[in-house]
């Protein structure tokens, strides 16, 4: 039996805090009052008791502003179709990702006249059932139907009971997919490296669902050969010299430098040549070329017996395998999140998600508002390195605290997309009140900035 059962199913028997934990989520709990719940979820999730009597830390005091601050303006600021009226008041249109349609049943979609990229959620809970389409001829409809779904299903404020969420109507949002680089789609120039040195140019154009890409092959003085791959068709017109071949061979050495066997590939557009990636394994090592004399000259530009760059390549039948003793990580950039904290109209800090797909995970770090990095972390680290201040930071401030204005408090996210500022969402329990802060000092600290209305208990 898989040990990992076997201590999950021990844990559940002996752990009532960790049952309580499993069952909550399975919905075991719904009918429980909201104070009780929260009460046992906070014990469980925190490590100490909610004193709702007199709440010190922050999260202590997020679980208060759920039961007791119920202001029904809230419900459409969580709503992320609704929303987008008011801060189009707010702020105007053009802060706002493009609008692409809006249903209420997920078979109201017509997935035909949607572009080839895009994203659809539900508007009332964050990230379940969401569909980011990058590229439409290979989306699965029907499971991308199924999982919105399971998404119009979910009962977002049963989960966390953050009442905004209570009586948000349900529906599915399709937003424009934002992307940094043109939207024009550029020829992959790549270069196929042995030992360091550029032998191989590879151009693929004219892409197409059935058939793949069109391949053409060159030697690097750009003169056509023969090589062919099994699998792809060769292009049945004349390819003009890249304007920045000399630079992407230069490139292509400097990045393929003492590494047995590579591909560097290059997008060149408007007369500028753009890094793509590095690949190691093209194909997956299952590619067959002809003519069957030029494949056998490829195979013997790999020098397999030289130690080479930190590691050995090692051939098994037609497949190779490169062994390595070190490795060299290529830092992948995401786009940043901005989310500013604010507490009655004021932001105090804000935080940096960064790195987000990078290989290392997710780092969040927090500033003050001169942009200084302020000395706690979240369950995330902070980033090693610096993260500049946003253009539009000043800007992004000024929004935060108009959106802010009367609440005790929220969190306002914003994007920077080619120096141009976005709306996020509107969060009021990030974490749903469970953060956990190092070092624990923080959690109070940002409690006592968070002063809480005299309002009627229930």
């Amino acid at each position: 039996m898989n040990k990992n059962i076997v201590r999950k199913g021990f844990n559940f028997i002996t752990n009532s805090n960790y049952r309580f934990s499993i069952m909550a989520g399975k919905g075991a709990y719904n009918d429980m009052p909201d104070k009780e719940f929260l009460e046992k979820l906070f014990k469980v999730n925190m490590g100490y008791p909610l004193n709702l009597d007199n709440p010190k830390t922050f999260n202590e005091k997020l679980q208060w502003l759920k039961l007791y601050d119920h202001r029904p303006e809230y419900t459409m600021m969580v709503d992320k179709y609704k929303v987008r009226e008011y801060i189009s008041e707010q702020l105007g249109e053009e802060y706002l990702i493009p609008l692409l349609g809006v249903w209420d049943d997920p078979d109201d979609i017509n997935f035909d006249l949607l572009p080839e990229q895009f994203v659809l959620k539900c508007n009332h809970n964050s990230g379940l059932g969401m569909c980011i389409c990058k590229d439409k001829s290979n989306l699965d409809i029907k499971k991308v139907k199924l999982e919105l779904r399971k998404g119009l299903k979910q009962d977002y404020y049963l989960t966390g009971r953050e009442w905004p969420y209570k009586n948000v109507p349900r529906k599915i949002i399709a937003e424009k997919y934002m992307i940094n680089n043109s939207n024009q789609e550029l020829n992959s120039n790549e270069t196929l490296d042995f030992n360091g040195v550029p032998k191989v140019a590879l151009i693929c154009a004219e892409k197409f669902p059935e058939i793949g890409s069109k391949e053409d092959f060159f030697n690097i003085n750009w003169k056509r050969t023969n090589l062919k791959k099994n699998t792809h068709l060769n292009l049945d017109k004349k390819i003009k010299v890249p304007q920045e071949l000399d630079k992407m061979i230069t490139f292509s050495k400097e990045l393929a430098k003492s590494i047995s066997l590579s591909r560097t590939d290059f997008f060149e557009g408007n007369n500028h040549l753009y890094f793509g990636d590095i690949t190691f394994s093209p194909s997956n090592d299952y590619e067959k070329f002809k003519p069957e004399e030029l494949s056998l000259e490829l195979d013997s530009w790999i020098e397999l017996s030289k130690k080479v760059g930190g590691g050995f390549a090692i051939k098994l039948n037609n497949l190779y395998i490169w062994i390595h003793e070190e490795h060299i990580i290529q830092k992948q950039y995401g786009l940043n999140d901005y989310k500013f904290m604010c507490f009655n109209g004021k932001v105090l800090c804000s935080f940096v998600c960064s790195d987000r797909f990078s290989k290392d995970g997710l780092k969040v770090t927090f500033f003050d508002r001169d942009w200084n990095v302020l000395p706690f972390e979240r369950h995330y680290p902070k980033s090693k390195e610096p993260i500049p201040k946003p253009l539009n930071y000043n800007k992004m401030i000024n929004f935060a605290e108009k959106l802010s204005r009367g609440i005790p408090f929220v969190r306002v996210d914003f994007y920077e997309i080619n120096n141009k500022l976005y709306f996020g969402e509107l969060t009021f329990f990030p974490g749903s009140g469970f953060e956990e802060f190092t070092p624990e000092s923080a959690d109070r600290e940002l409690g006592d900035w968070l002063k809480l209305p005299v309002v009627m208990r229930k």
